[in-house]
């Protein structure tokens, strides 16, 4: 048995907080409330359609436990009859058709607020949104009796063209309006014969047609879930009026004339008989699609968008083609009402006789046309026969719904968008009235004609289905955006359209204007493609704020309108490039802006609803003093932080696929100047898409050193039903996480990634008074921010026993942070499936932190130095680096910018890390060479030289890089193999000189080498005291080597020619004993004879 848990103080504070206090997303014009009231206790929620089979079954188990824990009572399927909605048969629809299967109701009881059962159904992930159940108005106004008299009966329908309208199109009977309002006098003379019945189910309290309800033959209350139209509710008498200008009776010879005129319309009240009763127009809306309607009239609504009442509109108009009609409003302002500012309604202004807009009703960029909605005389309640002059859109409406219907009539073959673009092509010009002209491009294309919509020929309408920025940009001051846009051409073929972009802001400057599409046929889509529209933001333009930008259309004669607005220079930004997104804003606090709940998407994981209540940094001196824009005391922000830039999100950048940074400084009373700058950090691939990073930059800005600056990361976690949860602490991780205490949902945690001496973590139960750990529900106040923040590691867990609302803040103290010193504090922001996913998650966020926090390694560079020489180790890649003797970095020799290893002995390897980022990078190997003396050494690669033979040079030199040859002749050569010729046989003295890569000490050596003529040859000749033998080649010291030299006379007779010197080239003969005269010289030498005169002179 299910046993009712009592909810915490705080879902009862925080909804009167969010009512009282939550500004409207982005407002900045006054905000007029009307109509948007809600129905105590009961709620409407969709859910996702992957969850859809499942649920419609029976609700999933994370739903269902939530369900019986917020006490819902009467859980219902909202259209029980609908299925899965057929493949579109409305072309180029601007949001795809609805499945109106997955919306469910419910009923809550008082003990319980609807933002505390929209946080718990959100957070299974299973629902797609919550809503209340609005209660609209209608849109009337009181008729002014003192204009009755001058007031001609019925003078719209001159003024709308009616008559001329009625000459082409009378409409028949099958032709129906759904007329959705406050209830009907049937039994009305201009009304009793236009009432479409439903044959199928007579008045016999049975269900004959098996809709579910029974004896609805004259339609249906919606709101009291009866058969009774009757029109009796607190606003008596609208219905009635309504459903006389749409569709009176026409040609019937009494009262007025319905603009339907041959129409009949399905009277489905939907406003409750009794004050304060419910109200029923989207159920009515549903139903009168489903039966056939094809013109619906809404002349009710109220501000506030919702998207149930969206999702039901799209069902009506995309899926069961349904042109829907809706009053714009009675309220003197630029506002947007809803139904009427939906997609996919025809938004109906009011005008007076003079075509000009009235002074009490609404303007807006949403209306499409206006038309007469003052002194209109229609049918009253008061009687059968009655009739009565009203005012206000509630009845501009009508007229155009009536009208509607004879244009689907006349053209079947239009579907609902297009007759709607029809009706707008069909109006009458009105901005060159003076009235009108401060309203310009604010009351649609003009004054509905009737006559117009019938009768123009190839009208020309398209439309743009979608507007905004260009993948991955930013609207940020100061930057340039692209705008992508997509079109439909709904009515006649365009040949040369023309689409120019034009800025309603002086905060927007458009730099590219104009776009070319061309030819457009009927139903065809377009883009911008490129080049497209091209805008800058101011760089001064206000944060959070609303423009307008205006598209022209011209194709010859043809031209038109559309209005977009957008939000500029956000304050806050999601990064959402993987599984888990995060909002972060420029005053600390992560999930929201705030506790602006609209504004942002908490922390989601894989599509789940926010698992994040609230987050945030918090900051604290020793003095006790806090900074932070989490809640306090009194469940206001605590603004402890003032922007210094706005939040900007980058893409693709150096580090991170998606970047958001911002900066902001304290602000709180008391606290010490300190600057922030925060940089959030995503990756989508594996195994980075489970986290998040958040890196902290904290600056001193004061004048003094702040001995103790506590900073920690708080997240108050809502997983499933937030009083069921868990926080755990993981030491190894330094990760602290919570959990569904019962069910199987996702763990979310917050890893510590900076290495820190002194850590915080508190684990806290928020609605506990236990004095170990703060009650943060009722209240967060300063005592308690500084109780968890400044005591260390002090709560481990939370939510132990059964599970509880909890939170806990993890982070580090800095000591002794000097003025212009800056700490970094880092932290992982992760999801998972289970608490090892999240184990593992933790430790890829540090693997990756790590790895874009390392300075780039150091070149790898090899030294060499002389032996007993001091070498200078100076890396590139940096400007800081620590110098290991060791390749586990064990022992630091050195930081700086470089080292001196002094009186190198021997090849030394010297470990060098990048210091200039948070971590060190990775150790690169720097290797000393000490280099050997060079030797030198050489042979000639020949066995003899010869004259005009080139002599191969051989160097043997040890550790030599570097030559020097001197050949003895006069040449040299720097080459290490040199190849040389002599021109003149003799001794020559070869030295070659040697250094090494450094040239630390030089070598040389030299050899004689000799060089012997080609050829013997004697000289000189004449000779006088001697003569010498050239030799051709060495004399190895054997006398068969060795010359022959005979000399004789001319008898031939011997005579002695005795040697007297020799070199290792030549022999020189003895001549001085020899008288002068003439000889024969014969010498046999290397293996052959030579014969040669000499001539010996005294």
């Amino acid at each position: 048995m299910f046993t009712h848990i009592p909810l915490p103080k705080r879902s009862l504070v925080l909804a009167i907080f969010l009512l009282l206090h939550l500004p409207a997303l982005y407002a900045q014009r006054p905000v007029f409330d009307f109509g948007n009231s809600a129905i105590p206790n009961k709620l409407v929620y969709k859910l996702k359609p992957q969850s859809g089979a499942q649920l419609r079954k029976s609700s999933g188990a994370n739903l269902s436990a939530v369900l019986r824990q917020v006490g819902a009572k009467n859980v219902v399927q909202k259209f029980p009859g609908a299925g899965a909605p057929p493949p579109n048969r409305v072309a180029r629809m601007a949001t795809p058709a609805v499945d109106l299967s997955l919306i469910y109701e419910l009923q809550y009881g008082e003990g319980h607020t609807f933002e505390e059962i929209k946080t718990a159904l959100m957070a299974t992930g299973e629902v797609a949104y919550v809503e209340p159940l609005y209660l609209r108005e209608p849109l009337h106004q009181p008729n002014d009796p003192s204009a009755d008299s001058t007031k001609t009966t019925q003078f719209y329908l001159k003024q709308v063209q009616a008559y001329g309208g009625w000459e082409v199109e009378q409409g028949d009977t099958n032709m129906v309006i759904g007329i959705l309002d406050t209830g009907f006098r049937l039994s009305h003379q201009d009304l009793k014969e236009k009432v479409k019945h439903n044959y199928n189910d007579p008045i016999d309290g049975r269900d004959n047609d098996g809709d579910g309800l029974v004896d609805n033959y004259s339609g249906w209350d919606f709101a009291d879930h009866d058969n009774s139209v009757a029109d009796d509710s607190p606003w008596k008498g609208h219905g009635t009026a309504v459903a006389g200008v749409a569709a009176g009776a026409t040609n019937n010879g009494v009262g007025i004339a319905g603009l339907g005129y041959n129409a009949k319309f399905m009277p489905l009240k939907v406003f409750s008989s009794y004050p304060g009763g419910a109200f029923g127009g989207y159920e009515a809306i549903v139903y009168a699609a489903d039966k056939g309607c094809k013109v619906i009239n809404l002349s009710w609504g109220g501000t506030g968008f919702s998207q149930f009442e969206q999702d039901i509109i799209n069902y009506a108009a995309l899926v069961k083609d349904v042109l829907i009609v809706a009053s714009a409003g009675n309220t003197n302002a630029f506002l947007d009402l809803y139904p009427a500012s939906y997609d996919n309604v025809v938004s109906v202004g009011g005008s007076d006789k003079q075509d000009i807009k009235y002074k009490d009703h609404t303007y807006s960029y949403n209306i499409d046309l206006i038309s007469p909605s003052l002194s209109i005389y229609s049918t009253s309640v008061a009687g059968d026969a009655k009739y009565v002059y009203v005012g206000g859109t509630s009845f501009s409406a009508p007229t155009v719904a009536g009208g509607a219907a004879l244009v689907r009539a006349h053209y079947p073959e239009l579907n609902a968008l297009q007759v709607a673009e029809r009706l707008r092509a069909g109006t009458d010009k009105i901005y060159d009235l003076e009235g009108n002209k401060p309203y310009l491009e604010m009351l649609g294309t003009g004054r509905f004609n009737l006559k117009k919509a019938l009768k123009a020929a190839a009208p020309k309408s398209v439309r743009c289905t979608s507007f905004g920025p260009g993948a991955n940009q930013n609207l940020s001051a100061n930057s340039v955006v692209t705008i992508d846009a997509r079109f439909v051409n709904y009515l006649s073929p365009l040949s040369n359209l023309d689409v120019t972009l034009t800025s309603l802001s002086p905060y927007v400057e458009v730099l590219q204007d104009k776009v070319q599409l061309g030819s457009l046929g009927t139903l065809a889509e377009a883009s911008t493609g490129s080049p497209s529209f091209k805008i800058k933001i101011s760089k001064d333009a206000p944060s959070n704020y609303k423009v307008y930008l205006r598209l022209g259309y011209a194709d010859g004669a043809y031209s038109d309108f559309q209005h977009f607005a957008l939000y500029i220079n956000p304050s806050f930004a999601t990064l959402n490039a993987n599984n888990l997104q995060l909002t972060l804003n420029s005053q600390g606090n992560i999930g929201y802006n705030g506790l602006n709940l609209g504004q942002g998407v908490g922390v989601t994981y894989k599509g789940s609803a926010s698992l994040l209540f609230e987050g945030g940094l918090i900051l604290s001196a020793d003095s006790g003093k806090v900074a932070d824009n989490l809640h306090n005391a009194s469940w206001q922000n605590s603004k402890g932080f003032e922007p210094l830039a706005l939040t900007r999100k980058y893409y693709d950048t150096r580090l991170a696929d998606q970047e958001v940074r911002t900066l902001m400084q304290t602000n709180a009373s008391g606290h010490p100047l300190v600057e922030v700058r925060t940089v959030g950090y995503a990756w989508a691939d594996a195994p980075n898409q489970d986290y998040v990073i958040l890196e902290y930059q904290l600056t001193n800005r004061s004048d003094e050193t702040i001995p103790l600056l506590h900073a920690g990361l708080f997240a108050d976690w809502d997983i499933g039903n937030y009083t069921e949860n868990r926080i755990g602490w993981d030491e190894e991780l330094q990760m602290g996480y919570a959990y569904h205490a019962y069910e199987e949902m996702p763990y979310a945690g917050i890893k510590l990634l900076t290495p820190e001496n002194k850590l915080i973590y508190h684990a806290a139960d928020n609605m506990s008074s236990n004095d170990s750990t703060v009650s943060i529900d009722d209240g967060f106040s300063n005592a308690e921010k500084y109780k968890v923040i400044s005591n260390g590691v002090s709560r481990l867990k939370a939510g132990e026993e059964y599970g509880s609302s909890v939170s806990h803040v993890l982070g580090a103290t800095a000591t002794d942070l000097a003025p212009g010193q800056t700490k970094t504090i880092a932290f992982a922001v992760l999801a998972g499936d289970n608490l090892q996913a999240l184990q593992e998650y933790a430790q890829a966020a540090q693997r990756k932190y790590k790895g874009i926090k390392s300075g780039p390694p150091p070149v790898a560079a090899a030294y060499q130095t002389c032996r007993a020489s001091d070498v200078v180790i100076s890396p590139d890649g940096g400007s800081l680096f620590n110098f290991y003797a060791d390749s586990t970095a064990q022992h630091l020799i050195a930081s700086g910018q470089s080292y001196t290893l002094a009186g190198a002995a021997q090849n030394t390897t010297v470990y060098v890390a990048n210091a200039d980022s948070l971590y060190l990078s990775a150790l690169v190997p720097m290797q000393v060479q000490v280099v050997p003396n060079a030797q030198a050494q050489f042979a000639e690669k020949v066995h003899f030289a010869q004259v005009n033979k080139p002599v191969t040079f051989s160097d043997e030199s040890e550790h030599a890089t570097s030559w020097h040859w001197n050949f003895g002749d006069g040449q040299s050569s720097s080459e290490q193999y040199p190849n040389h010729t002599y021109k003149k046989p003799g001794s020559y003295e070869v030295r070659l000189t040697v250094s090494n890569t450094i040239a630390c000490t030089q070598s040389s050596y030299a050899k004689t080498i000799d060089v012997y003529d080609v050829a013997p040859k004697l000289y000189p000749n004449p000779a006088a005291e001697s003569i010498t033998l050239n030799l051709t080649r060495p004399v190895y010291g054997s006398d068969s080597t060795a010359p022959v030299f005979q000399l004789t006379d001319l008898s031939g007779k011997a005579v002695a020619a005795v040697p007297m010197a020799s070199t290792n080239i030549s022999v020189t003969y003895d001549l001085s004993q020899l008288s002068a005269g003439i000889y024969i010289a014969r010498i046999t030498y290397g293996g052959a004879s030579y014969v040669e005169r000499v001539l010996v002179r005294r």
